[in-house]
């Protein structure tokens, strides 16, 4: 969208190709910045300039059936709502955007109090009960990358672990919460937020590729739990936390 305005901002005329009903991606999920930014604010505004701008036209609910042609004369033909709609276009922006890892560890998908951290946050920003007065948060990083198959840092996953352990700080100051990291990676200014989590008694533990933290459903004292155990590297010895959530 933001490239979308630039470009019919220098007079250009704009077509705007989304496969979803709404514009926003997943923005539409976030719901603050590590600043506090109110993300859902900016994306409200980014859509009505979009659609109040007489030269961008936008297609939802849409997919692209056909493309031909060459650099300043391509013809493309969208399927939407509107039926099929033949563009002819000189040039062509591509913005596939990005879909949220979905963890097939860490009992994801078989455990309801284990989370990802854009399911954590839209929890935190309902006010979840059962989340906002858990006594304990586990935060297990780098889950599903820096490994044989995505062998990347999404550069992205600490500081936003770093932002929602710092806003359930700021709502039940009371609660645990561990962060277990390989590398923590809070660029540039985010490092300011690193010591802020730290000055706040959030607790952060480095594991290493070949011990991954381990995690298990279990009752304590008659109270379920999810038991994460992982290495220390300082105490060299393993630690057995429990936890009423957990975040991959």
């Amino acid at each position: 969208m933001t490239c979308a305005l630039s470009i019919a901002n220098q007079g250009h005329e704009v077509y705007l190709v989304e496969k979803d009903t709404d514009l926003g991606g997943t923005a539409r999920r976030i719901h603050y910045t590590l600043e506090g930014l109110d993300v859902q604010a900016y994306l409200r505004d980014l859509v009505r300039k979009v659609y109040q701008h007489p030269l961008i036209h936008v297609y939802t609910d849409a997919i692209i059936t056909e493309a031909t042609g060459y650099v300043g004369n391509f013809v493309t033909k969208v399927k939407s709502d509107r039926g099929v709609t033949e563009i002819k276009h000189g040039a062509a922006v591509i913005a596939i955007g990005a879909d949220e890892y979905k963890p097939t560890e860490y009992l994801y998908g078989e455990d309801d109090r284990v989370l990802t951290q854009l399911e954590l946050e839209d929890q935190i920003t309902k006010g979840e009960d059962r989340l906002i007065n858990s006594q304990s948060l586990v935060m297990i990083q780098c889950v599903g990358c820096r490994n044989e198959d995505r062998n990347y840092c999404a550069r992205i996953c600490c500081s936003q672990s770093i932002k929602n352990a710092l806003k359930l700080k700021e709502i039940n100051p009371k609660m645990d919460i561990y962060i277990l990291f390989r590398d923590m990676r809070t660029y540039g200014f985010s490092e300011d937020y690193y010591r802020e989590a730290s000055n706040k008694d959030v607790k952060f533990i480095r594991y290493e590729l070949d011990d991954k933290p381990q995690v298990e459903a279990v009752e304590e004292e008659g109270r379920p739990v999810l038991r994460v155990t992982v290495t220390d590297p300082i105490l060299g010895k393993r630690l057995a936390i429990d936890t009423d959530s957990l975040a991959s």
